[in-house]
C-alpha cells in the first residue's frame, strides 16, 4: 500500500482515477440484490464474485458506497463473541479483513486496536468471563480484566465509584 500512495503522490496528471464509480443504470434483473452498501454489503458482493463467480449483483445504497460507520472508521471488526459458532464465523471475517487492502490494492484504512467491552454489573461481569473463556478455548485472544488493568490501558476512563454505573471490569 505505501507504493500505491507514493505513485499517487508523484503522478503528473490529476485528478487521479475516480475511486467511487458513477452510479450505473439498473438492469431489469440480477442474480443477487444486496440492500446496503456498507462494509457487510460490499463484503458480501465481493466474496460472491470472488469465491462463487456470481458477478451479476446489484448493491443498493441510499447514500454512498462504504458510507456510514464504515466511512467514519467506527465499525468494529472483532471475533470475541459468546457462542462457538459466532466466534468461528467472526474470527474468519477478521482474518479476511486483515488482508483486504493488499488483495484490493486499495487502502481501506484497517488497523487493529484493542477493544474494551465494559462491565457495570455482576451479570455483565459473569457474561464477560464466559465470553473470555469461550474465546480462549477457540484461539481468540480475549481476557477479563479489572479496574487496575483498565486504568493502565485507558487512563482516560473514570474508574471511580462516584458515578452512576461504576466500571467493575472489562472484556
Amino acid at each position: 500500500m505505501p507504493f500505491g500512495l507514493l505513485k499517487y503522490g508523484l503522478r503528473r496528471r490529476y485528478p487521479a482515477r475516480r475511486d467511487v464509480p458513477v452510479a450505473a443504470e439498473l438492469k431489469p434483473s440480477y442474480d443477487v440484490v444486496i440492500i446496503g452498501g456498507g462494509g457487510h454489503g460490499l463484503a458480501a458482493a465481493y466474496y460472491l464474485a470472488k469465491e462463487h463467480g456470481i458477478a451479476n449483483v446489484a448493491v443498493l445504497e441510499k447514500g454512498y458506497l462504504a458510507g456510514g460507520n464504515t466511512a467514519r472508521n467506527t465499525a468494529i471488526i472483532r471475533s470475541n463473541y459468546l457462542t462457538p459458532e459466532g466466534v468461528r464465523f467472526y474470527d474468519e471475517s477478521v482474518r479476511l479483513y486483515r488482508n483486504l487492502s493488499n488483495e484490493l490494492d486499495y487502502n481501506i484504512l484497517y488497523s487493529e486496536r484493542g477493544h474494551l467491552t465494559l462491565a457495570h454489573t455482576d451479570a455483565a461481569l459473569r457474561t464477560s468471563r464466559w465470553r473470555a473463556e469461550v474465546n480462549k478455548h477457540l484461539g481468540v485472544k480475549s481476557e477479563l480484566i479489572f479496574p487496575h488493568e483498565i486504568a493502565r490501558i485507558c487512563p482516560q476512563l473514570n474508574l471511580s465509584d462516584d458515578v452512576r454505573y461504576p466500571i467493575m471490569g472489562a472484556l
